[in-house]
């Protein structure tokens, strides 16, 4: 038996000519008792679709903060974006774990991920390294996220995105 998560792997293009079989296989287990009782169930609602989201910004432990990691949610919000996190971020309680991107989150596949203050643990790149497009915002320039990234701005975060925010919202050149 082998699972995959949902989102993991790109789902190809449907191929009409292809037809599956149904085999019915009777299972046998009549009169099995099995050793289980449903004690409770609770459902909640997610608070973000990051799987349907074209633009993700997301923040890891460098944004130092849950103070700061409104900035996160102010470049989100300028780009129409979903706001995302890094495992270790959710860990600091800057952001609810349905906001999480990777091996313990949500994989993602945007046309545009940003990671500010996103070291780039494997298990961080694991859930959005297949992304379109990538920026990386981190203060230091060894950093693993820059090794999937498309784009690159070694710089203070707080100090980057407002001028990013400034950008977007003024349309003014880039060199604000």
């Amino acid at each position: 038996m082998a699972t995959v998560r949902e989102g993991v792997m790109p789902m190809p293009a449907p191929d009409p000519a292809r037809q599956g079989q149904v085999i019915d296989c009777p299972a046998g287990l009549d009169g099995l008792v099995l050793p289980l009782r449903l004690v409770h169930s609770e459902r909640r609602r997610r608070k973000v679709n990051l799987k349907a989201a074209r633009i993700i910004v997301a923040g890891g432990a460098g944004v130092g903060s849950k103070e700061n990691f409104q900035l996160i949610w102010d470049l989100a919000s300028c780009l129409g974006a979903a706001v995302g996190g890094s495992r270790a971020a959710v860990d600091l309680g800057y952001v609810d774990h349905d906001h999480q991107v990777g091996q313990t989150g949500t994989t993602v596949r945007p046309a545009l991920y940003i990671a500010c203050g996103i070291s780039g643990a494997v298990q961080h790149r694991a859930g959005m390294s297949e992304s379109a497009r990538i920026l990386a915002i981190n203060t230091d320039r060894e950093a693993p996220i820059f090794s999937v990234a498309h784009y690159g701005i070694v710089g203070d975060l707080k100090e980057v995105i407002p001028r990013l925010i400034k950008v977007i919202r003024t349309g003014a050149g880039a060199k604000t």
